[in-house]
């Protein structure tokens, strides 16, 4: 049977250190020379993902942006995106402004992938903010004309006194998807709010399509990651996985277990 195997990044794939074991690098990278599909899905984009994962030879396409793009992990080139509508971008612009919130606002700009912000007092923005200092994606706003200027695809919110009403907006409006979950290192409350289309599970879906595989198989640990082993074949929940993913799991495995567990299923399916 021909196999599609998708994990998760943060708190599945990565360990503390936001790194591949070496060991489970060493494994995984024997499997895809032997033609084993392996790919992931995260909520970080390419740039983000691709220098934690350089000890992992990936050649599958790849998930990211909780599925609003899919990437060649190669070249970096989008294979599939999408976007917010015009009419989406208005309607999110018009609630952010009356709501008194700055969030973090992802867009193509000219042509050029851009992550705009306006300086804010949260400590989480300006942590995240010192995070990417130097990257040429970031691009400081003046006001919120320039915040929300170019073709947008992605809000980021880090503020869990707004979690109620970020919810009910966005969350009973068809035109978008949000995720709402705590980040995996610091704890903070994260709002990821992007096309309605979009998530994980659609992206692992059209993966098994592209790459023709008969079966999927889907690792996680957070929220975001519950359609997506839903919608898999065998859903693989780490034991730190929130109770939620838990409940809907197939099996759950220890923490840095996905590469073992990818090398076991597929000895299994050779002995069958």
């Amino acid at each position: 049977m021909n196999t599609l195997y998708i994990t998760d990044l943060d708190g599945t794939l990565l360990d503390n250190d936001k790194r591949v074991p070496e060991h489970a690098a060493k494994t995984l990278n024997s499997l895809i020379a032997n033609g084993v599909k392996i790919s992931y899905a995260t909520a970080r984009s390419f740039n983000s993902a691709a220098p934690l994962l350089r000890n992992v030879r990936f050649s599958c396409p790849c998930a990211v942006y909780n599925g609003v793009f899919i990437i060649d992990p190669k070249s970096g080139e989008r294979l599939y995106g999408r976007g917010f509508s015009e009419n989406a971008a208005g309607f999110a612009r018009d609630f952010f402004t009356r709501e008194k919130i700055l969030p973090i606002v992802y867009s193509f700009i000219n042509g050029e992938y851009k992550i705009s912000y306006i300086e804010s007092s949260s400590p989480a923005v300006q942590a995240y903010i010192s995070a990417h200092e130097g990257d040429p994606r970031m691009r400081k706003a003046r006001d919120i004309d320039e915040l929300f200027e170019g073709e947008i695809f992605y809000f980021t919110v880090i503020r869990e006194e707004k979690l109620p009403i970020i919810c009910s907006t966005f969350g009973e409006n068809e035109d978008f998807s949000i995720n709402v979950q705590k980040d995996t290192y610091d704890n903070s409350i994260w709002h990821e709010i992007y096309d309605g289309g979009c998530s994980k599970a659609a992206a692992a879906r059209r993966l098994k399509e592209l790459l023709g595989a008969e079966e999927l198989v889907c690792f996680g640990d957070n929220v975001n990651d519950i359609p997506m082993i839903e919608a898999a074949d065998v859903g693989v929940a780490v034991e730190n996985a929130c109770g939620e993913l838990k409940s809907c799991a197939d099996f759950v495995i220890e923490v840095g277990g996905v590469a073992d567990f990818i090398e076991r299923h597929e000895r299994r399916k050779r002995e069958i």
